[in-house]
């Protein structure tokens, strides 16, 4: 057999079994099966891939073509699991037990369980909803935050808060829906095991949990969105919302995650916006909005100098109004 051909031998095995592992994992999680079945049968699922494998290897063709079938049927029906289908009778985590809805009427938006938590720590809150109504006419600017926790660089969570002519302010984070009893995991979230919930709230809710009771650094940013991009990007970002509500959507560790959900927003404020890997590892997300030149700052100013005074720590003191002390010094 020539160089080539075992070349694309190789290839074609490896595709095998990545697949192979793939759908080992996609077994695990989304077959209804518990305990020691979920792993004795997820291994024997794997197993009898390896064995197929083996003997294909071996110059007999037709086991390959009985696991390029399995990895297939496995595919086709992970691809047609719902989230309706996945969560039917969940009970989900308190923090993410209400999915927002939003009702138009023209300009006005008439949006439902918008999250209002008051926090005396981090688990102990009084749970509180409330509804709200906006004129979207009114929204004058975009600010980004991006809060790191347990001093991780790379990674953050990222969030939205449009802010209004009449002083309102309403936030937005695309969060991981946990059902009760589930911790949240990298791999797991591959696997259609949450769903991808957007947060409407407060700023007193979201922003104010991370900074005075998580303990997380937090940089607020004022984009430099236009008046007209601001009313684009709220109005299509509340009707993504309301589409979700009628279709909830799973959440994906890599390709629906905090930020790649919002990255759309790049696209309506510059169509010309590819993508970058700064929007997986997402605690660069801001450097990345800076670098595009969509991040307000000072004549002169560098990043590390933005960042460092958008640090909303230093400035939690300065008024007791929460939304204008973390704006201080903006």
């Amino acid at each position: 057999m020539s160089v080539s051909l075992n070349i694309l031998k190789f290839f074609a095995f490896a595709v095998l079994m990545l697949t192979a592992i793939w759908c080992t994992g996609a077994v695990y999680y989304t077959v209804n099966w518990h305990g020691i079945f979920r792993i004795t049968g997820s291994a024997g699922f794997f197993m009898i891939c390896v064995f197929l494998i083996f003997k294909a290897w071996h110059g007999d063709i037709f086991p390959a073509l009985d696991l390029l079938v399995i990895e297939i049927l496995v595919i086709i029906l992970f691809s047609m699991l719902t989230p309706r289908e996945r969560f039917a009778g969940t009970q989900w985590q308190t923090p993410w037990g209400r999915r927002p809805n939003v009702i138009f009427d023209g300009n006005i938006a008439r949006i439902s369980d918008v999250r209002d938590f008051v926090y005396f720590s981090e688990n102990n809150y009084l749970v509180r909803y409330k509804d709200v109504e906006i004129d979207m006419d009114k929204v004058c600017h975009i600010d980004l935050a991006v809060s790191h926790w347990d001093g991780l660089d790379s990674v953050a969570h990222t969030m939205l808060s449009f802010v209004f002519s009449d002083g309102k302010h309403l936030a937005f984070s695309m969060e991981t829906r946990l059902p009760a009893g589930a911790k949240q995991g990298m791999i797991p979230g591959m696997y259609k095991q949450y769903e991808l919930l957007p947060v409407i709230a407060t700023e007193e809710d979201l922003f104010k949990l991370r900074t005075n009771f998580r303990k997380e650094e937090l940089f607020l940013y004022r984009t430099n969105a236009t008046q007209e991009q601001c009313r684009l990007i709220l109005k299509t970002l509340l009707a993504s919302i309301a589409e979700q509500y009628r279709t909830p959507r799973f959440y994906n560790s890599l390709t629906s995650n905090c930020t790649t959900s919002l990255s759309p927003v790049l696209r309506w404020i510059d169509p010309g916006f590819t993508g970058d890997i700064r929007l997986l590892f997402n605690g660069y997300s801001d450097e990345l909005l800076f670098d595009l030149g969509y991040l307000a700052h000072r004549e002169g100013e560098t990043f590390p100098q933005l960042k460092e005074r958008r640090r909303v720590s230093k400035y939690l003191q300065c008024d007791q109004n929460y939304s204008r002390a973390i704006r201080t010094n903006l």
